[in-house]
């Protein structure tokens, strides 16, 4: 008898590396463009950094963004949080800590900052969640005046950073949170 092994179901691949154009049309950095990446990409090199810091802003107070943002502090990464982020953040006992966006850019090029616990300044730098025009002039600082490696894992592609997600859907930018999780230690 010629049974066929019952197969296995084929496991839905989330692909960040789509629409990487700028989500602003004005946005045009140059030659050299944020590399669009997988999300276990940017986990595991949160993972694997020195002093990582995750800066979130306002976009957080969605309950499914919020859930992912706080996983993310669970596994131990500081969490710097601008806008009115902290308000959604401040309760659920994270190493989080309210920043003016623009100050704590500037902070971040002065290679000489002790960052926001005053333990030296940071290796890796994750933005998520913050307004797009906002979170651009940011990155765009740290991408011309540090040496401090940039990543975006927002729903948005943003050109200046060295590593960045596509432009996603709700739905898929969600579930490519749920990857980079997925390769974060626990705590």
């Amino acid at each position: 008898m010629n049974q066929k092994a019952p197969s296995k179901k084929a496991e839905k691949v989330i692909d960040t590396t789509r629409q990487a154009v700028p989500f602003d049309t004005g946005n045009i950095p140059g030659p050299k463009m944020a590399k669009a990446v997988m999300p276990a990409v940017p986990g595991k090199m949160l993972a694997r950094a020195k002093r990582p810091l995750l800066i979130v802003g306002s976009e957080v107070h969605d309950k499914d963004v919020l859930a992912r943002a706080v996983a993310i502090g669970k596994t131990g990464i500081q969490i710097a949080a601008v806008g009115n982020s902290y308000t959604s953040l401040g309760d659920k006992g994270l190493d989080a800590h309210y920043i003016n966006m623009h100050a704590l850019a500037s902070y971040l090029c002065d290679q000489n900052w002790k960052g926001l616990d005053g333990k030296g300044n940071y290796d890796l730098v994750v933005f998520f969640g913050i307004t797009y025009y906002y979170a651009s002039q940011a990155i765009s600082a740290l991408k011309n005046f540090s040496n401090i490696k940039v990543i975006s894992i927002d729903k948005y592609y943003h050109p200046n950073a060295d590593m960045s997600f596509g432009n996603l859907k709700d739905d898929v930018f969600i579930a490519a949170l749920d990857e980079v999780i997925k390769e974060l230690p626990k705590r």
